[in-house]
């Protein structure tokens, strides 16, 4: 008897001991179970739910860094243009608004995550669709706009300007030379020249990556157009009652003999006065492009004899079009030549500038001053590229 007393007081305290625990006898478990095999609510967990909760905003960021912000087609871009002074949830709205980005949360927290969250650079940006969260971010930090810059100077042939774009958008040459003489689009463009030479403006021009060879082109005889337009070549009253091509090809001209903007007026209204006169515009460029050569290259008598259309020397008048594309400097010095001068010659002095005269004897003195001021001036570089004499040298008796 005492012995089972004793057994009964140590499972009371056992019990009480499981109690405090949080552990309920082997007896208690199998009721639990079968309260909770009956059918009865679990009791609620707190801690479970935060869990779940934490897990779906985790995942729902993710989407937003890592999944694409819609179905779309292939290689396809957006621009978007961020403002100086934009916050970073401004710039992810923006980037929103253009399909660039599911959500803007994510963005924003990534963003301050990996430091980038003031590094954000203005301008025009391109990006292709699906970009992810981490690329944007990097690009925008690093003005990486991803817009093919393109420059073209004054002074280009069709063929360079072919060239240079083959080069910085990835398009065959050949694409555009082909489009450059394409009856087709030149009619579709309002030329009636043979060809696009002295149509494509100079200028700086940002291209989206996979821009066409035709865009291209479209792009710049537009800005060329509009460059005619602003000079006031849209007139009636062109200087000699020239045609819109006419002035480009004069332009042309005035382009290549020019360095000096100052110069190029004058440059024009030698060649204008000539016109007016019925001479030859005798332009050493002509004859350069109808041989294939840079328009300042040095040529020969025998040169001047090519049988060309473009040869100045031996045509009446203009050339059948231009020989290099203007700028808008050299459009507007046809239009607006100087006024009054009565210059029919020029020559170059060597320095970049030019000697303008009136009569032909003028021009022959200057070409004789010219002559002499370029010798002197090759003997003084000869004179400063030589090796100086050892110092311990005697000079000869």
């Amino acid at each position: 008897m005492c012995s089972a007393s004793r057994r009964a007081r140590g499972a009371t305290r056992r019990d009480r001991r499981d109690a405090r625990n949080g552990r309920g006898g082997r007896a208690a478990g199998r009721e639990a179970r079968a309260v909770t095999a009956a059918g009865a609510r679990r009791p609620f967990r707190p801690r479970r739910w935060a869990l779940l909760l934490a897990l779906a905003a985790l995942l729902l960021v993710a989407s937003d860094l890592f999944l694409p912000a819609g179905p779309f087609p292939p290689d396809e871009r957006r621009v978007i243009l961020i403002q100086p002074g934009q916050s970073l949830r401004q710039i992810g709205e923006e980037l929103r608004r253009v399909g660039l980005l599911r959500g803007t949360l994510g963005f924003q927290l990534l963003a301050r995550a990996m430091r980038l969250d003031r590094s954000l650079k203005a301008g025009q940006y391109a990006f292709r669709l699906g970009i992810t969260v981490p690329g944007l971010l990097r690009a925008l930090a690093h003005g990486m706009h991803g817009l093919n810059l393109v420059t073209l100077p004054e002074g280009l042939t069709v063929s360079e300007t072919a060239l240079l774009l083959s080069n910085r958008l990835g398009v065959p040459k050949q694409a555009f030379d082909s489009l450059a003489v394409d009856r087709a689009f030149l009619d579709s463009l309002g030329i009636a020249a043979p060809s696009l030479e002295g149509y494509l403006a100079p200028d700086s021009y940002e291209f989206l990556p996979g821009t066409s060879a035709e865009l291209a082109l479209r792009t710049l005889v537009r800005r060329q157009l509009e460059v005619l337009r602003r000079a006031g070549a849209g007139l009636d009253s062109l200087p000699l009652g020239l045609t819109l091509h006419q002035v480009l090809t004069l332009a042309s001209i005035v382009e290549a003999e020019a360095q000096v903007d100052d110069e190029r007026p004058r440059i024009a209204r030698v060649y204008l006065n000539r016109l007016e006169r019925g001479m030859r515009l005798q332009a050493d460029p002509t004859v350069a492009y109808a041989r294939g050569m840079t328009p300042r290259s040095r040529l020969l008598l025998s040169h001047l004899r090519t049988v060309s259309p473009f040869n100045t020397y031996l045509v009446e008048g203009l050339p059948p079009g231009p020989i290099c594309s203007p700028g808008a400097e050299s459009i507007v010095a046809v239009l607006n030549a100087t006024p009054g001068a009565r210059d029919l010659y020029f020559v170059a002095r060597g320095d970049g500038r030019h000697y303008f005269a009136a009569t032909y004897e003028e021009h022959l003195a200057n070409i004789r001053l010219a002559r002499a001021q370029r010798a002197a001036q090759a003997a003084a570089d000869s004179a400063a590229a030589a090796p100086p004499a050892p110092p311990d040298s005697v000079p000869p008796a």
